[in-house]
């Protein structure tokens, strides 16, 4: 049998020559593809599988994302995801950062604030949530709006100042913060 590209559902072989494997399924005696891919048969173990021409991009520990801070409590907060290394996800998904593990000393102030934009690491995904970190220095905020008058914020040290108001906000800053000053939430 040479191999051949099939798309869900195609009937690849008959139950009574091969047993289904990895991505197929069988159904009224006939073996069928469960995704897009190309056909591969192993003849020693008498096995029909699929092996997918795309492989969907999950989440892993130590990718960055890049998300909207939803709601911010005492010790966490909820990211709303949009990037995954550098790439768009269509399907937005969110995040807990968990701000008394994100530094490694004591923080004045806020890690972060309702609606800034921040770059995370993924860290754990225990119990099925995404858990987010800010201990580098590739994370932290890399846009924020003044939480007095809504403002964009300038970088001033290890500080932010409001272009407008000139109230002085602190944050755990990106690195790259300034390289950010245009983007818009």
């Amino acid at each position: 049998m040479e191999k051949k590209t099939v798309l869900p559902g195609d009937k690849i072989a008959v139950s009574e020559e091969f047993f289904p494997g990895q991505n197929t399924y069988e159904f009224q005696g006939t073996i069928r593809s469960l995704s897009m891919g190309v056909v591969d048969v192993d003849k020693k173990a008498r096995e029909i599988r699929v092996n997918p021409t795309v492989k969907p991009k999950t989440i892993e520990v130590g990718d960055y994302v890049i998300g909207q801070v939803e709601s911010v409590q005492q010790n966490t907060a909820n990211v709303k995801i949009y990037y995954l290394n550098d790439r768009f996800v269509a399907n937005s998904f969110s995040g807990i950062l968990f701000m008394k593990n994100s530094m490694k000393k004591p923080w004045e102030g806020s890690l972060v604030k309702l609606g800034d934009i921040v770059r995370c690491r993924v860290v754990s995904k225990a119990n099925s949530l995404i858990h987010l970190s800010m201990e580098d220095r590739k994370s932290g905020v890399l846009f924020a709006l003044c939480s007095r008058c809504g403002k964009k914020l300038q970088p001033a040290g290890n500080r932010a100042k409001c272009v407008e108001c000139g109230n002085i906000e602190h944050r755990k800053f990106a690195e790259d913060f300034v390289l950010f000053e245009n983007l818009k939430p």
